[in-house]
C-alpha cells in the first residue's frame, strides 16, 4: 500500500507517463494506458474520461477515424456524448464527408450522425460501408421504419458490386420486418445477376420463415433462380430441400 502510495504521489513520473500515453499511434493502445493510468491512482474516472474524449476528438478533427476507433466509441455508448470537446466538432462531422466522423459521434448517441451512417450502407465506396458494417454491428437497425428506408434504398440502386455490399451488410440485420422481406423477395424475382440472386437469399433464409412461408418461399428462389456458372450454392440447397434447413 505504502508503494503504490508513492507512486501515486509521483507527479514526475506521471507526467511523463502520460505524455507518452497521449502519444501512442493506436488509440486503443492509448484506452489501456489510461486505464492503468486510473489504476495506478494517476487518474480519477472523469479524467480517464476526458482523455478519451480528448483523443477522439484529436481523431476526429485529424481525419483519422477508422474501425478501432468505432469499436471504442459504441462500447463506451452515451457516456461522452455531452462533453465539451466534442461540441465543436458536431456539425463539422456531419457536414463532412468522413462517415468514420460520423460513425464516432453515432456511437456517443448522435441521432443526425447515426441517420447519415445508416445511409452509407447503400454508398458506392467500400470503405464506407466497410464503416457502417462496423457500427451496425455495435448499434443494429433499430425499428421496422430504419429496415424499410434501407431496404427501399437498396432496392433502388442499379446491379453492382455496391448493390451486392448493401444487401450483405443487411443480410448481418437479421430482417425480420414482414414488409421488407417481401419487398427483398420481389427484388430476387427482378434480379438479372447471381451475385445480387445470392446476396437477397442471404436475407431471406436467414429471415424467420413464418414470414413468408418457408414452402412459398423455397419456390421462389426455385422459380426464379438464374442459373450460376460455378455449379450448386444455398440457393439451390434451400430450394431443393427447404424441410432441411
Amino acid at each position: 500500500v505504502a508503494a503504490f502510495a508513492a507512486i501515486a504521489a509521483d507527479q514526475a513520473t506521471r507526467e511523463r507517463y502520460l505524455t507518452f500515453a497521449r502519444d501512442a499511434d493506436e488509440p486503443s493502445v492509448q484506452v489501456r494506458m489510461m486505464a492503468f493510468a486510473r489504476s495506478m491512482g494517476w487518474l480519477t474516472a472523469a479524467q480517464e474520461q476526458t482523455e478519451f474524449v480528448r483523443m477522439l476528438a484529436d481523431r476526429l478533427q485529424r481525419n483519422l477515424v477508422g474501425r478501432d476507433e468505432i469499436d471504442l466509441a459504441c462500447a463506451r455508448g452515451g457516456e461522452a456524448s455531452q462533453e465539451p470537446a466534442l461540441q465543436p466538432l458536431l456539425g463539422g462531422a456531419l457536414a463532412s464527408a468522413k462517415v468514420g466522423n460520423a460513425a464516432v459521434l453515432a456511437c456517443l448517441g448522435s441521432p443526425q450522425a447515426r441517420a447519415r451512417v445508416v445511409r452509407a450502407v447503400t454508398s458506392e465506396d467500400a470503405g464506407d460501408v466497410a464503416i457502417a458494417r462496423a457500427y451496425l454491428r455495435h448499434q443494429p437497425l433499430a425499428d421496422a421504419a430504419e429496415v424499410r428506408a434501407v431496404s427501399g434504398a437498396i432496392g433502388r440502386m442499379s446491379a453492382s458490386d455496391a448493390q451486392v455490399r448493401a444487401l450483405e451488410t443487411l443480410a448481418q440485420q437479421r430482417v425480420s420486418d414482414p414488409e421488407s422481406l417481401r419487398e427483398i423477395a420481389r427484388m430476387f424475382q427482378l434480379a438479372r445477376s447471381v451475385a445480387v440472386q445470392r446476396a437477397i437469399a442471404g436475407i431471406l433464409i436467414r429471415a424467420d420463415h413464418r414470414v413468408l412461408g418457408q414452402a412459398e418461399l423455397a419456390r421462389t428462389l426455385k422459380q426464379h433462380r438464374l442459373k450460376s456458372p460455378d455449379g450448386e450454392d444455398v440457393i439451390n440447397t434451400f430450394a431443393d430441400k427447404p424441410a432441411t434447413l
